[in-house]
């Protein structure tokens, strides 16, 4: 990494040097401040104290070098998880008009999943679980109960308790005790008693609404013990709570967008790195493992998805992830990916050539996207389109370009001319970014656009090697170029800026790292 700072350094000249800065190993308020303000009734939230001692997860006194102090998990504090508890329940009694009835919201956490008899694989919390507490802990469940004609409610987490057997094996427990604290809850109890602290919940506030998302459940172990509340005299309806949460998570927080523009530095740093370590005769495995260390090394947790890392050809196919192909000089080298930190997530894209210089058709074919790309930025600031109309609107550009570079013919246009785009770039040209990759799905991408939301601007173009309504010198190559971009008052900020894209660029870093 060291060779690395300095090559660039010395070889990118003038205000180009801002490119590839250090890398994040520790965070601080000061290295890059939202422009976005925060609303004066958040200043006056009272700060709760974490309790000292060691947990089921890193704590700003266990971890200072990862969490700031008074802050539940970094850069989010207590208050600001209670805060989102009270606006969700808030939500979900206003879906439904009738004082009459009590609401019981379960929100499970994620269960470990296994790669083989005792093994795990890399646990990953619920996201709509940790947006709402925080909690890091595997099979947790919260509760909140809001009894009928009252307009308080309570919070109640299940967790695992301490059992020094199972720490033995699997490292500290938060316990209930102290998860009260912690999390900021009113109570905590055991896991095991979820389900009769449920059926009872239940039995005794009839009529009553269960907010429970029944689809592709986040722990299948209590989903029967969910659904088993149902059945019986009908005074139990079942509501599902995750529209409103996705409708909440889309807006970002000024907490949260610091933290996006945390992982997207990494992430764009990590993009830096592998062009410079791109040579012929290196492999697409190789590329991958450089996004991946220098991502960790930047501070994030993992990659947030299997990168696409595909040479010539296979780029063609969107979501190609073999990634064990040898590069060759000739080719240009599509890769996608992003990183993880704090379960938020960056997501980017960029094609260059692999031998360090565009050729002149991968050239022509990249400024276009360029081009593209950027005036999409532009609608997205001027206009606040909905996802869908930017998707409509990158196909008439790049209709339209490719007509001016004469690989389309001229005699189209209209509907045929936007369908011939649409078969070179058949994805989307955007979605959601945040605690997933493609963030809450719930919101439809035909709703307009507002400040505070983070969506990606990806559009491509994809020229097959049989594709013979293509002139012959530019099949064969996928190109794409992605980026994260924050929706503002005024102009887009694009998170992820710090990923070279303009050709003199890309082409002074490729290939000039050793590995």
């Amino acid at each position: 990494m060291h060779q690395f700072r300095k090559f660039l350094t010395n070889s990118v000249c003038g205000d180009r040097r801002k490119l590839i800065r250090q890398p994040i190993l520790r965070f601080t308020t000061k290295r890059c401040l939202s422009t976005v303000e925060v609303p004066p009734e958040q200043h006056k939230i009272p700060q709760m104290l974490i309790p000292k001692g060691i947990f089921g997860q890193p704590t700003c006194h266990t971890h200072p070098h990862m969490i700031t102090q008074d802050h539940l998990t970094n850069g989010i504090t207590q208050a600001e998880y209670k805060e989102r508890r009270e606006t969700l329940v808030r939500k979900l009694v206003a879906e439904m008009d009738n004082a009459h009835k009590t609401h019981v919201i379960v929100i499970p956490a994620a269960r470990k999943q296994y790669m083989s008899d005792k093994i795990p694989y890399v646990f990953r919390q619920n996201s709509d679980f940790f947006y709402l507490t925080g909690c890091l802990e595997p099979s947790a469940v919260l509760v909140m109960v809001k009894p009928a004609q009252t307009d308080s409610f309570k919070s109640i987490l299940f967790v695992h308790d301490k059992d020094a057997h199972a720490e033995l094996w699997e490292g500290p427990r938060t316990g209930c005790s102290a998860a009260v604290k912690l999390f900021a809850v009113d109570e905590a109890r055991p896991v095991e008693n979820f389900g009769s602290f449920l059926n009872q919940t239940t039995l005794k506030s009839k009529p009553s609404i269960l907010w429970y998302h029944n689809e592709c459940p986040a722990n299948p172990d209590i989903h029967a013990t969910v659904r088993s509340t149902l059945r019986g005299d009908g005074n139990v309806a079942l509501g599902d709570p995750q529209r409103a949460l996705h409708l909440m998570r889309v807006v970002k927080s000024p907490a949260e967008i610091e933290l996006m523009k945390e992982t997207c530095y990494i992430g764009a740093q990590s993009m830096n790195m592998a062009m410079a370590c791109t040579k012929p005769g290196v492999s697409e495995h190789m590329v991958n493992a450089v996004l991946e260390y220098s991502s960790k090394q930047g501070g994030a947790e993992h990659l947030a998805f299997p990168p696409v890392v595909a040479g010539g050809a296979r780029a063609t196919h969107i979501h190609y992830v073999n990634n064990n192909q040898l590069l060759q000089q000739h080719e240009m080298l599509l890769v996608d990916s992003g990183c993880q930190r704090w379960l938020y997530n960056s997501d980017i894209s960029r094609t260059w050539p692999v031998s360090g210089k565009f050729n002149k058709y991968h050239r022509i074919l990249y400024e276009l996207v360029l081009t593209v790309q950027k005036r999409l930025i532009e609608l997205l600031g001027e206009h606040r389109p909905p996802l869908d109309q930017l998707f409509d609107s990158m196909c008439r550009l790049l209709g339209m370009h490719l007509q001016q570079e004469g690989i389309i013919p001229n005699t189209i246009d209209g509907h045929e001319l936007i369908g011939k785009a649409y078969r070179l770039c058949p994805h989307h040209v955007s979605h959601y970014l945040g605690l997933d990759v493609h963030d809450s799905p719930l919101v439809r991408r035909n709703v307009p656009v507002c400040t505070n939301m983070i969506v990606t601007v990806e559009p491509g173009i994809y020229i097959r090697p049989d594709d013979t309504s293509v002139p012959e010198e530019f099949r064969g190559v996928g190109i794409r170029i992605e980026d994260d971009v924050l929706v503002t008052d005024n102009e887009p900020v694009i998170l992820t800026d710090s990923a070279v894209k303009e050709v003199r660029d890309v082409e002074a870093i490729v290939g000039k790292h050793t590995l």
